[in-house]
């Protein structure tokens, strides 16, 4: 009966941890995953039961012993493979299709977890705040150095972030040019030259 109650509350917290995870911690942690984990946990459950399970005769050879243990292995690592393909644990490069403009690539760059720009910066309330918020930027930027035009303070930040510090906030940012390709770092300056 411990067992039992002890599998439900495991579970239970599976299904509803996803829930408490908020946008900014940035982890992912989907159906697969989910019903991944509730499959491992009524395995090891299982495993319980045949623990406390009255004894059965003993495998007639060592062969028979070894080969039942190849194959419960070989199960699971395949199982644990076809739900790495199926639901990869680490995003991959999103390979972009004509449609998408260089702006929406430039949201996608901001938002990838590469990238870790909205780990520190917020766009429209969502976001890290160890930068300054960046939902009016392209209008800030004009502002922030004199005699410097929006777009080429952009691109200072960008490439040389320590050039200039907003006040309040630490010269924390990383030269974000040495993370990304140039076609990234155009699209991303696209995306936040329309943040007015």
């Amino acid at each position: 009966m411990r067992i039992l109650i002890a599998v439900v509350a495991i579970i239970a917290m599976i299904w509803l941890f996803p829930f408490f995870l908020s946008v900014e911690s940035g982890i992912r942690f989907g159906v697969p995953y989910r019903i991944f984990f509730t499959l491992l946990v009524l395995f090891v459950a299982f495993l319980f039961y045949l623990i406390r399970a009255p004894a059965t005769a003993p495998p007639e050879s060592a062969g028979k012993a070894l080969g039942s243990a190849a194959i419960v292995f070989v199960v699971s690592i395949g199982l644990v493979v076809l739900l790495a393909n199926f639901a990869p644990q680490f995003a991959f490069e999103r390979k972009g299709s004509a449609a998408d403009t260089p702006v929406e690539n430039g949201k996608v760059v901001f938002n990838d977890p590469n990238a870790g720009c909205f780990l520190c910066h917020a766009i429209g309330g969502a976001g890290g705040t160890r930068g300054p918020d960046l939902s009016h930027v392209a209008t800030m930027a004009s502002k922030r150095r004199p005699g410097m035009a929006a777009e080429d303070y952009l691109k200072e930040s960008l490439f040389n972030p320590g050039a200039y510090v907003v006040p309040t906030y630490d010269n924390i940012m990383p030269p974000i040019a040495q993370r990304l390709p140039p076609e990234k770092l155009s699209d991303l300056l696209n995306y936040l030259m329309t943040l007015k």
